[in-house]
Parts: C-alpha cells; sequence; structure tokens
C-alpha cells in the first residue's frame, strides 16, 4: 500500500512539473494602457466588480489572468474619464493559452489538463492588444 501511495505522489508531482501552461506562462500579465489625450482617469473592475486599479493614463498595470477559482478566467472592464471628454468602456477578456492545448496533449497529460494548470490560472492570457482610448471631446 506505501509503494502504491508512494508512486501515485511521485507521478503528481512529476505531472505538476509537467503542466505545460504552468511553465510556459504566469497568472499575472501587463497591460498596457494609453489614451489620446494626456491623463485620462483609468478605473479597471474585474468580473466580480471589483475596483483591482484606479490611475491615469498612460499606465501599464499588471492583471491577473485567473479569478482564482477552478477553470476560473478573469475579465476586466476599463473605463476611461475625463473632464470635457465622453466616458469610454473597454473590456480586457481571456483565451486559452495555447501552451494548455497542445503543451499538455504532448507533454503535461491529464493532471496537466485537469488539475495543475486549471488551479493556478496558467491555462488563460488577457487579450494582449494595448487597450486605447480616443477620447471625444463633449460639447
Amino acid at each position: 500500500m506505501r509503494k502504491i501511495l508512494l508512486m501515485l505522489a511521485v507521478g503528481l508531482f512529476a505531472g505538476a512539473l509537467s503542466s505545460c501552461a504552468t511553465i510556459m506562462r504566469d497568472n499575472n500579465q501587463s497591460i498596457p494602457i494609453n489614451a489620446s489625450t494626456e491623463k485620462v482617469n483609468i478605473k479597471i473592475m474585474n468580473k466580480a466588480g471589483m475596483t483591482v486599479f484606479e490611475g491615469q493614463t498612460p499606465t501599464v498595470v499588471n492583471l491577473k489572468t485567473s479569478a482564482g477559482g477552478y477553470f476560473d478566467p478573469e475579465k476586466y472592464t476599463v473605463v476611461a474619464s475625463k473632464d470635457g471628454f465622453g466616458t469610454q468602456t473597454q473590456i480586457i477578456d481571456w483565451e486559452v493559452s495555447g501552451w494548455y492545448i497542445l503543451g499538455n496533449l504532448a507533454f503535461g497529460g491529464l493532471i496537466g489538463y485537469l488539475i495543475v494548470d486549471p488551479l493556478t490560472g496558467d491555462m488563460y492570457y488577457l487579450d494582449e492588444k494595448p487597450v486605447h482610448f480616443n477620447m471625444t471631446p463633449v460639447r
């Protein structure tokens, strides 16, 4: 019985090390945010509606790709506002990493697919294009 438990523990440890998305990606991602006008106020909310950042453009924010749960990607709403200009909103959405799909197919196996990468959130990445607001004056 101890040999079986030891083999299972070693197998889980080895599987954790071979989860491709977890090895190749981090569950934090830097997103540049800028606007056509300087010093635009930025507010970023996660999918739960909690404010995770407030500041001004230009800026680079570090956002988590996972909301912290099992198979739980994060999604953000960015609101830009400035006196004399219309308020604008953009979404920073998520996608599944190719490392999760193809890497686990080749190397990580079921442990990578079903346990490690979904728990760490490393299987997701945020839309990689910079967030840019073309601010429109209000008359």
